[in-house]
């Protein structure tokens, strides 16, 4: 019989189908040794072996009484019992014509008995066969070749399982790895952000502290302040559109919360109104606030999003916009529609349902965009052609929205303009609720009778430590500064200040190493450090705190909060400018201070310098000078300087004169 006889129709793909199991050349293995074992015994033969085909070999997965591994595939049994899905039986091999020429039948081996059930694949592929072996002729009966048939069904099942283990693993390692990629991506996104966060609150820091320290000048025209006013609005307007787009992490895991408080809501909508007007203006355009009259004045929500919301419809609303201009109309919601007349409907908490409509004569949106201008990224073709912009603006306004408990729906019309309408739930609440914003107080001095109060600045960018520098210097603090925790461990053990201001990313050594230093020892103990960070991740506290640090303080900060963490940590008191008793006793007190007497005390050293560059108008030695006096006399050196800031030197040479006589 020639070879090919031997060769199945579909060799090709079956051999594919073998190999796909990757079953070949596999160690011994219990289960197929037990099945082996099985047939053995149940046909009481010597040999049963599990064989698979391939391209010229038959390879044995298990032999029960067989030391060969393998054979050449022609013209063996197994390579014939393959080419049918029956049970292939050679009763007695000297009789059948199949078998005559096979070398396992007429050499030495001596074959006589053969059976063996394909082994076949849920696709339909033989790969090899479970078979019984004998050395002697002997029947079989059916129920003999049924069980060797199921028997078979077992050997490929389990050939099936092993192949599905392996994929499972497979699969168990690429979502071990998918896990391990996600984890690194979501770290890289969390150092992103606090990257980020850092190099955008870094810069507003100086922008709002420095004009918060211009605005305090006594010399500005009042055109100068308002103008200060605006730009420091407007950073402030910055620090919360920032740290609301960095919060996007916070809303795509539903960790974002609501933030409810009593507020204004008249005063939060002129807020907004004064913030765009002169960007409507340099545009041309004209920008309308209206509000019907029965929109409560004070209610609760979150002000933040609600005013983060309107900010960026109204911002989007002037940006594409280049004739006509932009409206914001806020009234009482109902069923007929969202700007209402008349008596206020409620809903459910007796609270009010507020409507607010942004709409523009701008570039519109075209229909097939507008279901897609609230995914996070992506932008219409006018915001692509703008050239400006993230794309996040929309999908957090509509996220906001609905965290508040409200809606958001968008109409547009191209080349005509875009309205977008959103109802937020609101409480109304009395004015009485509402928590009374403290009165800004400017400190102007400190109270008598204090000690000197060492204040150490750190960090590493020079405009933020002289923004510090600039507030607290003219108060009368004894101040140093550094640019890295190694410095501020040297100054802090030679100097030994009250408190520490820390920055915590710094190069050389961080604030977190430094102040681990400094909190380790019992002197350090006395010294309180706040952090100064400009991440706005809330982990980040928890760090800062475990670190040692006494408080936490995110930039940009306000110079009232830093006076008041110096309040609570080392105790200093203020006189403050706006309380007429507090300025009056401060007043009261630079007069008692600024006596001929008083001067006259001083070292005569002192006194001809001050009298020396009073007249030639030199500030810096009159700054060094006042400096000198203040360690001796601390409310006669506020005296003079309160007089040098008001241009009055005759009054000082006066009093010098007087002293001298």
């Amino acid at each position: 019989m020639s070879s090919r006889q031997f060769i199945p129709d579909n060799e090709t793909e079956r051999v594919k189908a073998l190999h796909r199991y990757e079953i070949l050349d596999t160690p011994p293995d219990g289960t197929f040794d037990r099945i082996t074992g099985i047939v053995a015994r149940l046909l009481q033969v010597p040999i049963a072996v599990v064989s698979l085909v391939d391209n010229d070999r038959i390879w044995f997965k298990s032999r029960h009484g067989l030391d060969v591994h393998q054979i050449d595939r022609s013209p063996g049994l197994c390579a014939s019992a393959i080419l049918s899905p029956d049970i292939y039986v050679v009763t007695d091999a000297t009789k059948d014509i199949r078998s005559l020429a096979n070398p396992l039948v007429a050499g030495e081996f001596g074959l006589r008995f053969y059976v063996g059930a394909p082994l076949q694949t849920h696709d339909g592929y033989s790969l090899g066969t479970l078979c019984a072996i004998d050395k002697q002729a002997r029947p079989i009966s059916p129920q003999e070749m049924a069980i060797l048939s199921d028997l078979a069904g077992i050997v490929m099942d389990e050939i099936e399982l092993r192949l599905a283990a392996r994929k499972v693993d497979g699969l168990n390692a690429e979502l071990a790895q998918a896990k391990e990629k996600a984890e690194v991506a979501n770290q890289a996104k969390s150092i992103f952000l606090a990257n980020m966060s850092h190099e955008l609150r870094s810069p507003l820091n100086a922008i709002l502290g420095f004009s918060q320290l211009m605005i305090r000048s006594q010399t500005l025209a009042p055109e100068q302040i308002e103008n200060l006013g605006i730009i420091n609005r407007s950073g402030e307007h910055l620090l919360t559109l920032i740290n609301n787009v960095l919060d996007l992490s916070k809303i795509e895991a539903g960790s974002t919360t609501l933030n409810e408080k009593n507020f204004d809501l008249y005063r939060m909508l002129d807020d907004i109104e004064d913030m765009f007007q002169l960007k409507a203006d340099d545009k041309r355009l004209q920008l309308i606030c209206e509000r019907t009259p029965d929109v409560p004045q004070y209610v609760r929500t979150d002000e933040v999003k609600m005013r983060q919301v309107l900010i960026n419809l109204l911002n989007n609303a002037l940006k594409f916009t280049q004739e006509g201009g932009a409206s914001v109309r806020v009234g009482i919601a109902d069923s007929q529609s969202l700007i209402a007349n008349g008596k206020s409907p409620k809903i459910s908490n007796e609270k009010l349902a507020i409507a607010f409509e942004v709409q523009d004569t701008g570039a519109g949106i075209a229909p097939e965009e507008i279901n897609s201008i609230f995914e996070a990224f992506v932008q219409s073709k006018t915001g692509r052609e703008a050239q400006e912009g993230t794309g996040l603006g929309l999908p957090i306004s509509r996220q906001f929205v609905q965290l508040m408990g409200g809606k958001m729906t968008v109409s547009s019309q191209v080349g005509q303009g875009t309205t977008f309408r959103f109802e937020i739930p609101v409480s109304v609440v009395e004015k009485s609720e509402i928590e009374s914003k403290q009165t800004k107080r400017r400190v102007i001095a400190l109270e008598p009778n204090q000690p000197r109060y060492r204040i150490l600045i750190v960090d590493d960018k020079w405009n933020n430590r002289q923004l510090l520098i600039k507030l607290l210097n003219p108060l009368g603090f004894e101040l140093k500064e550094a640019s890295n925790g190694k410095e501020a461990i040297e100054i802090w053990d030679s100097w030994e200040p009250h408190l520490i201001w820390m920055d915590m990313r710094m190069p050389v050594m961080d604030g977190y190493e430094a102040t681990k230093h400094i909190k380790a020892s019992t002197k350090g103990q006395a010294t309180a450090v706040i952090a100064l960070t400009a991440s706005v991740l809330e982990e980040e506290r928890a760090v800062v705190l475990s670190a040692g640090c006494d408080d936490f303080m995110r930039k940009p900060f306000r110079e009232a909060d830093i006076f008041h963490a110096m309040y609570k940590h080392i105790g200093v008191r203020y006189v403050y400018e706006d309380s007429t008793h507090d300025s009056s006793i401060a007043k009261q007190e630079q007069q008692n201070a600024l006596t001929a007497a008083a001067i006259a005390a001083l070292p005569v050293e002192w006194v001809a310098n001050l009298q020396e560059a009073i007249p030639q108008g030199d500030l810096d030695l009159i700054a060094t000078i006042t400096e000198q006096i203040r360690t001796q006399n601390a409310p006669l050196a506020n005296a003079i300087k309160s007089c040098i800031d008001n241009f009055e030197y005759d009054k000082i040479l006066r009093l010098i004169a007087d002293g001298n006589g």
